[in-house]
């Protein structure tokens, strides 16, 4: 059975991609992002896709969630083109060398790095 999150070790951190059991969709999903830097410090983000989010919408309307529907939010939101590994890792290269990450990323205060230990 495949693990339901990839790591991924960049030079100056570690990202964990909590993907699930089941594939990403890449255009229509929306997935939990842990980032762990050498000092322990770790930060989260969701990514999403826009057709991930019109797809909530859209069961919202069903569910009643989000007064039926009529909006969307979520905390540490980031929308990209496609949820793929290489996308998410670009895109958190390019808010921390444009010192954008901590106004995306919320750092997780009360835990360490919760990323599995890799085996």
């Amino acid at each position: 059975m495949d693990k339901p999150y990839t790591i991924v070790q960049r030079n100056d951190y570690k990202v964990t991609i909590y993907h699930g059991i089941a594939p990403l969709a890449p255009d229509n999903d929306n997935v939990d992002v842990q980032v762990t830097f050498p000092n322990g410090e770790c930060f989260s983000a969701v990514f999403f896709t826009l057709q991930g989010i019109h797809t909530l919408m859209k069961r919202y309307r069903k569910t009643g969630e989000c007064a039926g529907g009529l909006y969307f939010w979520a905390s540490d939101m980031i929308i990209v083109q496609r949820l793929t590994e290489k996308i998410i890792c670009e895109t958190i290269d390019h808010l921390l060398a444009e010192e954008e990450f901590g106004a995306m990323f919320s750092k997780n205060e009360e835990l360490a790095d919760i990323s599995p230990d890799e085996e």
